[in-house]
């Protein structure tokens, strides 16, 4: 009877290393794709960054050239 009941937690033990092993694999694979996550998303932040500066030059370039022309206007009508 013993020997039944040790033969079953050795069999727990081993059904047990095996789900950590799993565990672990999987916890590596989603630590590698929270690394790559996070590498997208740095790149799109930077991307956006730029995307965003050059609206802001844009802008100020349209502001300036407005501007520019509202001068003309008015030195030539005096």
């Amino acid at each position: 009877m013993s020997l039944e009941l040790l033969n079953q937690l050795e069999a727990k033990v081993q059904t047990t290393l095996d789900s950590l092993e799993m565990l672990r694999m999987e916890m590596e694979e989603l630590k590698q794709e929270n690394t790559t996550l996070r590498n997208e998303k740095q790149a799109w932040e930077a991307r956006l960054g730029q995307l965003l500066n050059k609206f802001s030059e844009l802008e100020t370039s349209v502001v300036s050239e407005s501007n520019n022309a509202a001068l003309e206007g008015e030195t030539v009508e005096d």
